[in-house]
């Protein structure tokens, strides 16, 4: 999905009933050898679920991964959080609320690669490689989270089948690269987490609305959203002055937070 610049909460990993003690002699119970064995298994579990872009869950990295290790999750998910930042550029992030328990991967790398290993030369960042149809459907996404956002931050379905009509894209015609549209908006994406799809209450016949997911809110800023638009348009962000100015607010509300971390 798209390379941001933003930077994840700190929401990482949340505390565990297991305690710190009880973690680190659960990790310290294996040799050296089966240690660095589970963290290259775990690494490769959370990249792979990634991959189908699935919320992780905690209690499937205990059944596929770490087995009769599992009271060494806390220690692991460090060790394994420290390894994608470091190699790919990817964070991982803990899910709160009905999420709980769950973790999802966030690719904060930076376009401008020169300049973060500049910033830090302990990095050695490997950018994802996507296929075509990835690159495609990022495309799709971008559009409509970008339409959502220049909309208020909520579209129902009717419009934004009507602005997808407008370039081409038919929610009710198989596409040629999307396949099925509308399952992918409104089964595929919400499975992923970039969008949420919910029903107004008392329409009949229904009206569905459109809103950012979780993960969209994680992965991509506003101001990405806010450039995109402004460069298919050719117009200066500042001319779109509403949504400029919910720019400018979240990202002094993300200065602040980094001010206060």
């Amino acid at each position: 999905m798209p390379r941001t610049n933003k930077q994840p909460d700190n929401d990482r990993i949340p505390s565990s009933q297991v305690s710190a003690t009880q973690a680190e002699k659960a990790h310290s119970s294996m040799d050296r050898g089966e240690q660095e064995k589970k963290l290259h298994d775990l690494v490769q579990f959370l990249l792979i679920m990634d991959q189908k872009k699935l919320p992780i869950k905690k209690l499937d990295i205990n059944k596929q991964v770490l087995k009769e290790h599992s009271k060494a999750l806390p220690v692991m998910m460090k060790l394994a959080e420290e390894k994608l930042r470091k190699i790919f550029g990817i964070e991982l992030v803990s899910l709160e609320d009905k999420q709980k328990g769950t973790y999802i991967l966030v690719n904060t790398l930076d376009t401008d690669v020169d300049e973060q290993l500049e910033s830090d030369p302990n990095l050695t960042l490997t950018p994802v490689d996507w296929s075509d149809e990835n690159h495609a459907k990022t495309g799709l996404l971008m559009v409509v989270l970008s339409a959502i956002f220049m909309n208020g931050e909520v579209m129902v379905d009717s419009q934004l089948y009507h602005m997808l009509r407008k370039l081409k894209v038919d929610q009710d015609v198989t596409h040629p690269v999307f396949g099925d549209v509308k399952k992918q908006l409104t089964v595929e994406f919400v499975r992923q987490g970039y969008l949420e799809y919910t029903r107004q209450p008392n329409t009949d016949p229904p009206v569905f609305e459109f809103r950012w997911g979780f993960r969209a809110k994680k992965e991509i800023t506003k101001r990405n959203c806010l450039d995109f638009v402004s460069q298919l348009y050719e117009k200066n962000p500042e001319e779109w002055v509403s949504q400029y100015q919910v720019v400018v607010e979240e990202e002094g509300e993300e200065e602040e937070g980094s001010s206060a971390s």
